[in-house]
């Protein structure tokens, strides 16, 4: 198969008074790309230095743009394209240079929350608020040498709100029509020593349908989400110890499907999900750092369809799916001058269970999985160094799974100074674990599945613009093997999860950033990207457009370096990944 899309987003963003006032601060406005990056490498790194292609989000920005969740927020990010199943709170994902939604991993404060039980082990954006939110680092391209299996395609790694020293309190109040209501209250400050930061909100929609109302539907499906996060840091002896805790409890009407007689009149679905981690670092000697990382997430779901009213029969469903994951890591950094070397070692444990029913006048269909489990033992090392000018990065991983032996990554990555501007690039491999329901499921499962495997390159160069702000332009390429897909036998007309087949991505990504005043910012991005494959000579041209208008605080590279101080990077985030 040949599939070719492009996507195009362009956004006009304004600063707030704040903004204003420090940019005016700063002439001319520095409106380019972050200058601290941690994700990437797993060490506090300049951008400057950095081969792989990220882009990163302010917490400050998601909130101007008045997104109330973060699906509907990425939505501008090169490479990045989203999926929604139904309206509202239905279903959502997102896929990465073309790859499979389960082929990103995703990170909260360095916590991996994919679902360990979902059919492909992707995870559901629909209901992850936009509040609370410091900044949300995306790195594209393999990224299995630092963080394992499911970074096929790239990362995302979502930072809660940072503690402060100064008491600052919040609160939002927004209600609009379709009984919209999102509320908002928090605080971040300093109790006794400890820096504390918490977050509370309350989100509801009451009426829209999620079937057609072309079709006569007009039977609304609301939803509620509430949701928390709390981030703990004390000072403890020579280190610091810091705790974050992040969930949501939410419920939505849904439909059976979208034409006519879809609408259903009491199906329900709900979601409890809950995020993790304790932290302590602490320096062991001269430039020598190490944290231990102790966390896991927890994502409980279901659904439930009861016989509808008025109509006769005993039709119903229900469904209920438990997934939970618990890593332990010690994460090392040896600082040399100018070079750092990163290391460690980490366990990883993923547990699920699912069980549905279904009851209707064609009998009674039942499927589960009984309580399964699989674990991984990974090390990895990386060097980061400067030879002739140019940055350079080498790291490789070997990660040992319980029932199908071990896997071996690596990545090397490089960056150059180049007439005003940069040139990077960056080559790496990645792989993705079987997810427990494809290999455990009584019906579908195979427990002969092998590791999908990626190998990928891109290369970027970003150019000064106007002096006053950025354009950077990059080209890509990954080949994806042992892809695992639903395949159902044409002669038995039986249906299981299989290795077959391989693809290759390829396109290109553009992002540009241009300061207009000390207070105006412009943001445009684009993607081109090719997918084919060896199954079908099959040509699809899909195309996307969109305007994104949204308040920003336009942050120079000065004040962006203090973001982390002494060189750390935040603890409990891309320091205690996968």
């Amino acid at each position: 198969m040949r599939l070719t899309a492009c996507f195009l987003t362009v956004g006009l963003l304004t600063g707030g008074a704040g903004a204003g006032t420090r940019a005016q601060q700063l002439p001319p406005p520095d409106y380019t790309f972050p200058t601290i990056i941690v994700t990437a490498t797993r060490t506090p790194t300049p951008v400057d230095e950095i081969g792989s292609a990220v882009s990163v989000i302010e917490g400050a920005d998601l909130r101007a743009r008045g997104a109330t969740t973060l699906l509907e927020s990425l939505s501008f990010l090169p490479g990045l394209a989203l999926s929604r199943a139904g309206e509202a709170a239905g279903t959502g994902g997102i896929y990465l240079r073309g790859g499979k939604a389960e082929h990103l991993l995703v990170l909260v404060d360095g916590i991996a929350v994919n679902d360990p039980i979902a059919p492909g082990g992707s995870f559901d954006w629909s209901t992850l608020p936009a509040d609370a939110i410091e900044r949300i680092e995306v790195v594209r391209g393999p990224q299995s040498t630092l963080y394992g299996s499911e970074a096929i395609a790239g990362v995302i790694n979502i930072i809660t709100r940072y503690t402060s020293t100064r008491f600052t309190p919040r609160l939002s109040l927004e209600a609009g029509s379709f009984n919209t209501v999102n509320v908002t209250a928090g605080f971040s400050g300093t109790i006794a020593g400890t820096g504390v930061s918490m977050d509370i909100s309350r989100r509801q929609l009451g009426g829209i349908s999620s079937a057609d109302e072309s079709d006569g539907h007009d039977e609304t499906d609301g939803w509620s989400i509430w949701s928390g996060a709390l981030r703990i840091d004390r000072d403890l002896g020579p280190g610091r110890i810091s705790a974050t805790l992040r969930g949501s409890n939410s419920d939505f009407d849904i439909d059976d499907f979208g034409g006519p007689g879809g609408d259903d009149p009491n199906a329900v679905s709900w979601k409890k999900d809950l995020t993790g981690s304790l932290a302590y670092s602490s320096r062991m000697g001269a430039g020598w750092d190490h944290q231990v990382v102790i966390g896991g997430s927890r994502l409980h779901r279901g659904l439930l369809d009861p016989p509808d009213p008025g109509v006769g029969g005993d039709s119903r469903a229900a469904g209920d799916y438990l997934g939970s994951s618990r890593n332990v890591e010690w994460h090392h950094t040896l600082t040399l001058g100018r070079q750092r070397i990163a290391g460690g070692i980490t366990l990883e444990e993923q547990r699920g269970r699912s069980r549905y029913e279904s009851v209707s006048s064609w009998g009674t269909f039942t499927t589960e999985v009984p309580e399964v489990d699989q674990s991984s033992a990974a090390v990895y090392l990386q060097d980061q160094f400067t030879i002739a000018g140019v940055a350079v990065t080498i790291g490789g991983r070997i990660d040992s799974w319980s029932d199908y032996g071990s896997r071996p990554t690596g990545r090397l990555a490089f960056s150059r100074g180049l007439a005003g501007g940069r040139l990077r690039g960056s080559l790496g491999t990645g792989f993705r674990a079987p997810a427990l329901y494809q290999r455990f499921s009584p019906d579908y499962g195979n427990r002969d599945l092998e590791a999908e495997t990626s190998t990928g390159w891109d290369l970027g160069f970003e150019l000064p613009l106007l002096q006053r702000g950025a354009l950077e332009i990059t080209r890509y390429r990954q080949d994806v093997s042992n892809l695992i897909d639903f395949v159902t036998d044409e002669v038995t007309w039986v249906s299981s999860y299989a290795n077959r087949g391989s693809v290759r991505l390829s396109g290109w990504e553009g992002e540009a950033r241009l300061a207009l005043s000390g207070r105006v910012g412009l943001d445009a991005t684009a993607t081109i990207m090719e997918a084919v494959s060896g199954e079908t000579s099959r040509l699809l041209l899909v195309g996307r457009g969109g305007l994104s208008v949204a308040f920003r605080n336009l942050v120079s590279r000065e004040s962006a370096s203090d973001r982390y101080p002494e060189g750390q990077g935040p603890v409990g985030s891309a320091l205690s990944g996968h």
